[in-house]
């Protein structure tokens, strides 16, 4: 399966939706757009990138546990879901990413 920008654009949109209701003001929505890339970098690295980006976003972002708890549960339950497995092979096959254990 291969995946276009339009589709790219479309999921990462989808992707994105759920941090909405955290965004209430400018900086919120600058916030939300760096999350969202980060989220979406992660998800598509894989598992050891997802838990690099929990650490960094604790110690270099200063989230507090009840902070970051709150995002991880938005980014598993909520975000996540939107991209199946065959959308993120895709993806990993466009932007030509191997995790460790595929190469």
């Amino acid at each position: 399966m291969s995946i276009t920008q339009t589709e790219i654009n479309d999921l990462v949109r989808k992707f994105a939706e759920p941090l909405g209701s955290y965004v209430n003001s400018a900086a919120r929505k600058e916030s939300a757009e760096m999350l969202t890339k980060a989220l979406w970098t992660a998800l598509i690295a894989g598992p050891e990138m997802e838990e690099a980006t929990w650490e960094i976003l604790k110690t270099q972002g200063k989230l507090d546990d009840d902070l970051l708890e709150a995002i991880q549960q938005c980014y598993y339950e909520k975000m996540k879901p939107v991209v199946s497995e065959k959308q993120l092979a895709a993806l990993r096959k466009r932007y030509d990413l191997r995790r460790r254990s595929e190469t």
